[in-house]
């Protein structure tokens, strides 16, 4: 009998291995612009996110005319710190970050009416703190506007072995998008050794006007991105002005570790207390003595730079590649530096 012999027709190994390579080589091509493609959309909706705020504050302005504070720490129940209602972090005043000041022009009107002004954030030492226990409800309130699509989810919990434990319960939510507060530190005092002097920035201790921003709106930087930090790490909540936090410095230009004044030669941010830095890949910190002395930058996770909010409510991409000098005079109101928009 004649035997008929049939080809088998599956592939063979070698044939195998070219289709595998072919396909490998699609996705390393077509992998990097979908990944591109993705980051331009996250970018996009940053943006948005940063104009939408930038209307709240304009619309702050219009029927308050003042641009909204950078905090209120004065207080109005119970007797005053010894120190008083100075530029001091958890000195048990109101400290009431602006954040929270302008929830009504967020259409978070309700988030507003539940908010406990009297007692403020953190409410007088001399009662325990009661108001940051007031106001944990809306502490743990997320705002999506305030949440860059290119950065993690994050929330924020005190570590038990700060201030004995007493705030480790409440958990906070974080964002990213804090207001400018000049090139010194978080007090806004000028340094010494070298001599560098503190230039107005939009934001602060005290109430700034559209009048005293005499660089012009479309001249200077009120908002800028940063990172939150792990679940202990205070950066990126919001709820509070802590640098790092409500607000940046422009001492480092954006995602830069490198101090312009050359004081902070680790090239990291400098944070009230040891409790509330985690170090971590991209997002240094350390811990310093004195409160008041202390500096956080504007961070993003997109590359290249960070997004930043204008005074005229235009939105711009700032390097990271600015001269810092330039990034600096961007976040002054009134140090009549000439500064070319090609510049950043």
């Amino acid at each position: 009998m004649n035997r008929i012999r049939h080809r088998n027709s599956g592939f063979t190994l070698i044939e195998l291995l070219v289709v595998i390579a072919i396909i490998g080589l699609l996705v390393g091509l077509v992998l990097p612009a979908v990944q591109s493609s993705r980051e331009a959309a996250r970018r996009a909706q940053c943006q948005n996110n940063l104009k939408q705020i930038g209307i709240a504050l304009n619309n702050y302005n219009d029927l308050h005319q003042v641009i909204v504070p950078g905090r209120i720490f004065k207080i109005d129940v119970g007797p005053p710190p010894a120190s008083g209602c100075n530029g001091l972090m958890l000195s048990g005043c109101q400290d009431t970050p602006w954040f929270v000041m302008m929830l009504p022009q967020l259409e978070q009107q309700a988030i507003y009416n539940h908010f406990n002004f009297a007692l403020g954030t953190e409410g007088p030492v001399s009662l325990g703190f009661p108001g940051f226990f007031a106001n944990t409800t809306v502490f743990g309130m997320k705002i999506g506007l305030y949440q860059c699509p290119s950065d993690r989810i994050e929330t924020f919990q005190f570590q038990t072995d700060f201030q004995s434990g007493i705030f480790s319960g409440p958990t906070l939510t974080k964002g990213n998008y804090a207001v400018s507060w000049g090139n010194t530190e978080w007090d806004q005092l000028d340094l010494t050794d070298p001599p560098v002097t503190n230039l107005t920035s939009p934001f602060g201790h005290t109430n700034r006007t559209v009048s005293m921003v005499t660089d012009g709106l479309s001249n200077t930087a009120f908002l800028a991105e940063i990172r939150q930090g792990s679940v202990n790490d205070i950066r990126g909540v919001i709820w509070t002005s802590v640098p790092g936090a409500g607000s940046y410095m422009t001492r480092f230009a954006p995602n830069g570790r490198h101090d312009v004044y050359l004081k902070d030669p680790m090239g990291v941010d400098e944070l009230p207390d040891p409790t509330l830095c985690v170090p971590e890949t991209g997002l240094p910190c350390i811990s310093f003595a004195t409160q008041g002395a202390t500096f956080a930058g504007s961070r993003s996770q997109h590359p290249g730079g960070v997004h930043a909010l204008q005074g005229d409510g235009a939105v711009r991409f700032i390097k990271g590649t600015i001269d810092p000098m330039i990034w600096i005079a961007l976040n002054s109101i009134n140090g009549g530096e000439a500064v070319d928009s090609h510049a950043y």
